[in-house]
């Protein structure tokens, strides 16, 4: 496998965007159960989700249930120099279009604090099995990563989910990878 996640991100974008609608779908629906019989979720009581584009994971029926559970529920407004921010909503109708083609909360949306989340879903579009992930290079979540203690999940598609790639001292791990077939936990903590 080539060290150079340039590379491997078209190799994998390519790969998603192959992949055929209707199994994409219950791929979709199968990691989402996983995801909401899951401890980490089930114990949550402040919940970080993305906000899926139609090419990801899709996180708004995760999002709806965690709605309807009564959790607090923030997602990413993406500002300048790589940051982001948590942003509590409630309800998928206050998205707007944002930056890179993504839905975000208003401006206006009260910020979270890192250390009031419990549960990170983390966007991937691929995964090894020790919780590294490949994202789309902007360094957004390993930087929002680093100041929070929460459990951190991502949520990736089986055939997308390889024994290694490359990492830098700055790449985050995940602590669950959650994708149609599995429920893996990357560490023994």
């Amino acid at each position: 496998m080539s060290n150079d996640k340039k590379t491997l991100r078209r190799k994998f974008l390519s790969e998603r965007a192959a992949q055929d609608a209707a199994d994409k779908q219950s791929a979709d629906r199968q990691i989402a159960t996983h995801v909401l019989e899951h401890e980490s979720y089930r114990r949550a009581g402040c919940i970080f989700a993305y906000v899926s584009t139609p090419q990801e994971i899709d996180t708004r029926a995760l999002l709806r249930a965690a709605f309807s559970a009564g959790k607090t529920v923030c997602v990413p407004l993406c500002g300048a120099a790589g940051e982001m921010t948590a942003r509590q909503i409630t309800s998928l109708d206050e998205l707007l279009p944002g930056a890179h083609g993504i839905d975000e909360p208003p401006a206006a949306a009260p910020e979270v604090p890192p250390e009031e989340i419990d549960l990170v879903l983390v966007p991937a579009l691929a995964c090894d099995k020790q919780g590294y992930r490949l994202g789309y290079g902007g360094g957004y979540y390993d930087r929002f990563l680093c100041r929070t203690g929460a459990v951190r999940v991502a949520l990736c598609a089986e055939k997308r989910l390889v024994e290694s790639l490359p990492h830098t001292a700055l790449d985050q791990r995940c602590h669950w990878i959650i994708t149609e077939r599995q429920v893996l936990r990357t560490d023994e903590e």
